[in-house]
C-alpha cells in the first residue's frame, strides 16, 4: 500500500469467484454448538446467484492514491479467492451511491468493471474519494 491513509471504514464488499470452505465453517459451528452447514451453503449459494458474488466483511482504506479493500480474519479462515482489492484512483471513472437497506452501497466504476462495497457514512466516503481523485489527477497533471 502506497500513500497516507485518509479514511478507514469497516465494510462489506462484493467479491466474485470466492469459494467457501464449508468444512471449516462446520468446525466453527461444532465449536460454538450451533448452526447447520447445509442450510448455510444453500443460503450462500442463493446470495451468490442473486448478487453475482458474495459480500465479504472487512476494511476499506482510502489513501491519497487508491481504494483498498481487504477481508477480515474470519472471512479469510473460511473463504478463498480474491479477498484483497486495490483500485488506483486514476482507474476509477465514476463513484456513486446506490440504494441499500441499512447501509448504502458505493459503486466504483472502472474500465474493467465495477467494484461495490457498503458501509455506514457512504455519502462522506463518496465525497472523499471524489476529492482525492481530483487532487491526484491535478498532481499528475502538474508533474507530467
Amino acid at each position: 500500500m502506497v500513500g497516507v491513509v485518509v479514511k478507514s471504514k469497516l465494510v462489506n464488499f462484493l467479491v466474485t469467484g470466492v469459494e467457501v470452505n464449508y468444512d471449516r465453517v462446520g468446525a466453527v459451528y461444532d465449536i460454538v454448538g450451533s448452526g447447520d452447514v447445509d442450510v448455510l451453503a444453500r443460503v450462500m449459494k442463493s446470495f451468490e446467484k442473486a448478487y453475482g458474488g458474495l459480500w465479504v466483511g472487512g476494511k476499506m482504506l482510502l489513501t491519497e492514491t487508491a481504494v483498498h479493500l481487504s477481508a477480515n480474519v474470519l472471512n479469510r479462515m473460511v473463504q478463498k479467492g480474491s479477498l484483497d482489492i486495490e483500485i488506483p484512483l486514476e482507474l476509477i471513472r465514476n463513484v456513486c451511491n446506490e440504494g441499500g437497506f441499512f447501509t448504502k452501497v458505493i459503486r466504483l466504476d472502472t474500465d474493467a468493471g465495477s467494484v461495490k462495497f457498503r458501509c455506514y457514512g457512504a455519502k462522506e466516503v463518496v465525497a472523499l474519494i471524489e476529492r482525492y481523485q481530483k487532487l491526484h489527477s491535478e498532481a499528475v497533471r502538474v508533474a507530467g
